[in-house]
């Protein structure tokens, strides 16, 4: 059976991405995940913005879940990159 579109794990993946992207851009900001991932192929199931938001708490990649970095009504969710999850994004990245 064919997987059509990309999967979460993906979906994580890039927003790790595009998070650490628009920290480097704007350092005080916090980012919405619908905003950053707006152009993400496929699209994205509706819950998979809060999911993401609780996989990246999970992984301590988050800064200040709860206080800087927080879900909001209407499914978004908001954050910053914490320390753990800038090295998380440069292990990832080729050498």
């Amino acid at each position: 059976m064919e997987e059509s579109g990309p999967s979460f794990e993906q979906f994580v993946d890039d927003l790790r991405e595009r998070l650490g992207i628009a920290d480097a851009i704007d350092s005080s900001g916090i980012h919405s995940f619908k905003e950053l991932m707006s152009d993400f192929p496929g699209g994205a199931a509706e819950q998979w913005y809060w999911h993401a938001y609780e996989e990246l708490e999970a992984q301590g990649h988050l800064e200040k879940p709860g206080d800087v970095s927080h879900k909001t009504f209407g499914g978004d969710a908001y954050g910053r990159l914490s320390a753990d999850g800038r090295l998380q994004r440069q292990d990832n990245e080729p050498s």
